[in-house]
């Protein structure tokens, strides 16, 4: 019983150092194999006080790559800033940064 009940907590403990070290959160590294039928040109940053969505990156990533065809790998985050001045004055500024990958698809 004694064997089980260590046992048990290994495993748990071995579980656990999984869980934590499996996880990632930055974004694919596509090469340029020719088993992908698109060619990354590069990440895109998009910036903006409003809620944007795709096709504002879109846009964004045809200005700086024009020939484009589509974003892939998008990950949004929020940034919040608050800033107090002399009173009870409070001033709260949200900005929404989406990023992504560009890539043009080979014909």
């Amino acid at each position: 019983m004694k064997k089980l009940f260590y046992f048990g907590v290994v495993y748990l403990v071995l579980l656990f150092i999984n869980a934590c070290t499996s996880m990632s959160t930055s974004p694919h590294f596509y090469s340029n194999s020719p088993n992908i039928n698109f060619e990354v040109l590069g990440e895109i940053i998009y910036e903006s006080a409003d809620k944007v969505g795709f096709i504002e990156l879109l846009r964004a990533a045809r200005r700086l790559y024009p020939d484009c065809d589509y974003v892939i790998d998008i990950m949004i985050d929020r940034r919040d800033t608050t800033t107090t001045s002399f009173g009870a004055k409070t001033v709260k500024n949200t900005t929404w940064i989406m990023r992504g990958t560009a890539i043009k698809y080979k014909k």
